[in-house]
């Protein structure tokens, strides 16, 4: 913009000064000494002043931000905390490597081989014989349970065998199922009511104090002996005994133990609930089940005690052994329950051919 003005006026002038001279001209008058020749040599000083200047740059440095100065930060450690760092590193240095010691050997202050022991006389050990006193003192200790609290220093499981199966645990429950139908085949079979009572009352004779047993009657209701597991012990198995003579073949049952659907399904629901090792379960293999919100009455499918027992080893976390006692079991009841044994690791005995 300053170049343009600068030319502007030069040019002007130049042209307010021919328009003089052109002027003179024309009025014819005698050449005289111009009295305009001084103010052209100025005015042409001034232009070439002032095309000079228009090339004359000045540069005028710019800052687009004020110049600061930066020092590195430098940390001072206190003269103690210096020297500390110093003696752990030295101390780290030392025991980086650990010192190397020999091995220590002894030679041997006996000889290596020890004198033979003299021989000793040998004699037959029998800390009690069996004789009528002996015999006479144990039944006394039994009815006053000192002997159940003796036989509960033994291992807590016990053998215990059930119409010819036989195994053996700590946590052992049995379920029967005394719906008509089955006292009827088992009387068929040759199992007459008293047999039943003594094979069962002669298993929980068999067990240790410490052991833990439980019995479920079941037909379409399901109760318990207790609803918990109870030791072995001589007042227990006592009223045990005395419970299986009286109520193996009664309806009424009864149990506070929950369970959703009676029958089969609901005796293994309370079955599990005690936790049990082994289970043995007698039966015709001709399950009934009343009617549910959920369920039909009627015979229960073999589908559904499949079902039952894959929900109850996810719930409780358990795997009993499962034993099964049939009395003249159809072939496809056979089946199933041949298939249920050999998942749980038992064993199935029909009375059919017996």
């Amino acid at each position: 913009m300053t170049q343009v003005l600068l030319f502007a006026y030069l040019f002007s002038s130049l042209t307010y000064c021919m328009r003089l001279l052109a002027k003179e001209s024309a009025t014819g008058s005698k050449p005289r000494r111009s009295k305009f020749g001084p103010l052209l040599l100025a005015l042409l000083i001034q232009g070439v002043l002032l095309g000079l200047a228009v090339f004359v740059v000045v540069l005028v440095p710019e800052f687009r931000s004020d110049p600061e100065f930066v020092a590195k930060k430098k940390i001072y450690l206190p003269q103690k905390e210096l020297q500390h760092k110093v003696a752990l590193a030295a101390f780290q240095n030392a025991a980086s490597s650990p010192m190397q010691m020999e091995r220590i050997s002894t030679a041997a202050l006996l000889p290596d081989a020890l004198p033979s022991l003299p021989a000793m006389p040998k004699s037959e050990f029998n800390p009690i014989e069996r004789n009528p006193a002996a015999l006479q003192s144990d039944a006394l200790l039994g009815q006053s349970g000192v002997l159940g609290a003796l036989q509960g220093l033994k291992t807590g499981s016990s053998s215990a065998s059930l119409f010819g199966i036989e195994d053996s645990g700590q946590r052992i429950l049995i379920l029967f199922d005394n719906s008509s139908t089955v006292w009827n085949k088992a009387s068929a079979a040759g199992v007459t009511t008293d047999a039943f009572v003594r094979e069962l009352s002669m298993l929980v004779d068999g067990l240790n104090a410490n052991t833990l047993f439980g019995l479920v009657p079941f037909a379409r209701q399901v109760g318990t002996f207790r609803d918990y597991m109870v030791a072995a012990g001589a007042r227990n198995k006592q009223e045990a005994k005395r419970w299986i003579a009286e109520n193996v073949r009664s309806s009424r049952k009864t149990t506070q133990l929950p369970f959703s659907e009676d029958g089969i399904q609901g005796a293994l629901t309370v079955a599990f609930q005690m936790e049990p090792e082994v289970i043995f379960i007698i039966s015709d293999g001709d399950f009934q089940r009343g009617k549910t919100a959920k369920t039909s009455a009627g015979d229960v499918p073999w589908k559904d005690v499949h079902k039952t027992l894959r929900a109850l080893t996810r719930e409780y976390g358990l795997e009993p052994r499962i034993h099964f006692i049939g009395f003249k079991v159809d072939p496809e009841a056979a089946a199933a329950i041949g298939k249920i044994t050999r998942r749980f690791g038992g064993e199935f005995s029909d009375f059919t051919q017996r």
